[in-house]
């Protein structure tokens, strides 16, 4: 299973102190001189490769892309970081943890954001378990008292919001009936009006006896947002978080097996950067300008990777969507659904939000 980014969110405070030493050293070296270049040779070598978006970029020229629902994702503890402007139809609080006997805390309650064009943004809790394989299988099995407790735990804490997003990201292969079992037993346990979603790894195929499969899981839940992230990852070689053509993959084999209706397409607002191409963290919008200026730094953009930064004095490396990226994508993902989300609010440059907007029948 891919290492996805938010299974790693528990460590972004040591991630922090390690990326803030490296960009003060980074800012130690710099200097006005710049060095960026538009690699458009790789432009043309991936061109027959990549997905044919001329048609939406054509349509909408300049324009913000329009979508019917537009998620993100905010962690607890981070609501300042919402400045209320932001085209965000439904807000995903991030997280209520699985705690090692099974059992969630009950208490958490939805915070207040402004309205969106005189409508409340819907709030959904998300109740996630990212790593531990041996309690998943513990805690699905159709006989374990330890699986009705947390059922119960959900429905409670689920009256509270106007819905529910189960990410579970660490489903043994031989617990996939459990657990759409247990999808389908708070589907049925929710109140009339209430929204479940669950959030699914990216699949480029099918996968036999995949606990993540699109189309039973379809067939259950409201909603289905596909993590279409982490192509790349923390102790993975470098490469893009979300390459274009890996994400045509991606939503080509969602959209065959998904409704549209339901299907919802992530997106990453982070990059990530490495060490010496060994070790990494995830980086944020506010990083880039910091990391362009030190006086090595060499740019490249393409359209498949985003923005590329290496560095003629070292090893390391950085890939990173930058609004234009972002852009490529939207058009990509208007070609097979009407809804997207991102990882994570926070984290963007809030020009962001000028590319995109909400339908008129919002």
């Amino acid at each position: 299973m891919i290492k996805a980014m938010v299974k790693h969110w528990r460590r972004w405070i040591f991630s922090q102190k390690t990326l803030s030493f490296w960009l003060i050293s980074s800012l130690a070296a710099a200097s006005l001189f710049l060095f960026i270049t538009r690699d458009d040779s790789t432009n043309d070598e991936l061109a027959e490769n990549l997905p044919k978006v001329e048609e939406e970029r054509i349509r909408y020229g300049n324009d913000p892309v329009p979508f019917k629902e537009i998620w993100g994702y905010m962690l607890r503890g981070e609501e300042k970081s919402f400045k209320g402007t932001e085209p965000v139809t439904d807000i995903f609080y991030f997280s209520c943890d699985v705690n090692s006997k099974g059992r969630i805390n009950i208490n958490i309650k939805p915070p207040k954001f402004p309205k969106l064009d005189g409508k409340r943004r819907k709030v959904h809790i998300v109740i996630s378990e990212l790593e531990n394989y041996s309690l998943m299988q513990r805690v699905l099995r159709s006989d374990s008292s330890l699986r009705d407790y947390l059922i119960d735990d959900i429905l409670e804490v689920a009256e509270k919001f106007d819905g529910v997003q189960i990410d579970f990201e660490s489903v043994p292969f031989g617990s996939a009936a459990d657990f759409h079992k247990f999808l389908s037993i708070i589907k049925l346990g929710l109140d009339n009006g209430k929204i479940l979603s669950v959030a699914l790894p990216p699949r480029r195929r099918s996968v036999p006896g995949d606990p993540y499969d699109y189309k039973k899981i379809s067939e259950i839940a409201d909603r289905v947002y596909v993590m279409a992230y982490d192509q790349h990852w923390s102790t993975s070689n470098p490469g893009p978080v979300a390459s274009l053509s890996w994400c045509r993959d991606i939503v080509r084999y969602a959209a065959k097996t998904i409704p549209e209706s339901k299907l919802v397409m992530g997106i990453p607002l982070y990059g990530r950067a490495w060490y010496d191409r060994n070790s990494s963290c995830a980086i944020m919008a506010k990083h880039v300008p910091i990391l362009l200026n030190r006086k090595t730094a060499i740019s490249q953009w393409t359209f498949e990777y985003g923005l590329k930064i290496s560095f003629s004095d070292s090893r390391d490396i950085i890939f990173y969507d930058d609004i234009q990226a972002l852009r490529e994508k939207f058009f990509l993902y208007k070609r097979y659904v009407d809804s997207i989300g991102f990882w994570r609010l926070g984290m963007e440059e809030r020009a962001l939000w000028n590319e995109i907007s909400l339908n008129k029948n919002f």
